[in-house]
């Protein structure tokens, strides 16, 4: 079984649908669920849904929210021996409008007293592991991390979704970039930025939605879904794409998985299991 060690952000999700946006004073909301959030803690999940073995490293406060979101990583199976608590600080939370046709609405609490130090690399965790998969999100310590599973000849991924000095330090230590196409539109479009990756000597792929994932060799279409939660969907996204990896796929193979995943996640709003993603692909 392929081992990836995630590190990066947990979040406690709220989630609503609701008929339309934005609100006119009281809303009513058709549905509601608690769930698991953040890039990190998702992407831990997907690659334990899908049948490989997660670790994830990150941060939790010593609050209700942390023990929910705790409680959600281990019903999905994943390792939480490298997750840090911290007494004093304040889990995430986000408050999720989702409107017919899944798009989503996003008002997010970043906690509190959840430091980002290379103390929170798990360095010891590598000698287990088959790929590391890091966020943004914490981008002084997964830099760190990054470096140590480079040393060791892992494949090392980067969920690109923040640009900041501090993120770019991080992107630079990685072997493969997934950048987002908010991100991209920064730095002169999609192109413009994989070009940028490829002169520093770095695999680098754009997510694009519904228009596909643009790479360093092609472009790769979207699998066509009804939409019903698209929250999570790219989290979804890298958490397959770095099991793909680990399990010794090539990049666009590992591409395909990716896409194929994250498309059932926004068809069902939940985290597919290997069954459902593989005969996705096979139907096409």
């Amino acid at each position: 079984m392929a081992r990836v060690l995630v590190l990066g952000l947990a979040v406690l999700d709220h989630r609503f649908w609701v008929d339309a946006w934005p609100p006119t004073g009281r809303m009513p909301a058709r549905a509601y669920a608690e769930e698991l959030g953040g890039q990190g803690a998702v992407a831990a999940a997907a690659v334990a849904r899908l049948g490989g073995a997660a670790i994830f490293a990150g941060s939790l406060g010593g609050d209700p929210a942390g023990t929910r979101v705790a409680a959600f990583l281990k019903s999905y199976g994943v390792d939480l021996r490298h997750t840090q608590v911290f007494p004093g600080g304040r889990t995430p939370v986000s408050s999720i409008a989702i409107v017919p046709g899944g798009e989503r609405f996003i008002t997010a609490y970043p906690g509190e007293g959840l430091p980002d130090e290379p103390y929170l690399a798990p360095i010891d965790a590598l000698d287990r592991t088959q790929a590391v998969l890091v966020d943004s999100r914490l981008p002084r310590a997964g830099a760190v991390l990054a470096a140590a599973a480079r040393a060791r000849g892992l494949p090392v991924v980067v969920d690109f979704d923040l640009d900041s000095p501090a993120v770019w330090a991080l992107v630079r230590t990685a072997t493969h970039i997934i950048a987002d196409e908010d991100v991209a539109a920064r730095r002169g479009g999609a192109p413009a930025l994989l070009e940028s990756l490829r002169a520093d000597g770095l695999w680098g792929a754009v997510t694009l939605g519904a228009d596909g994932v643009l790479h360093a060799d092609g472009r790769l279409p979207a699998f066509e879904v009804t939409a019903r939660d698209t929250t999570g969907a790219g989290d979804v996204f890298h958490g397959a794409f770095a099991l793909a990896l680990a399990e010794g796929r090539g990049p666009e193979a590992c591409l395909r998985f990716g896409a194929a995943a994250a498309a059932l996640r926004c068809e069902s709003g939940s985290v597919p299991d290997r069954r459902a993603v593989d005969r996705l692909l096979s139907s096409r």
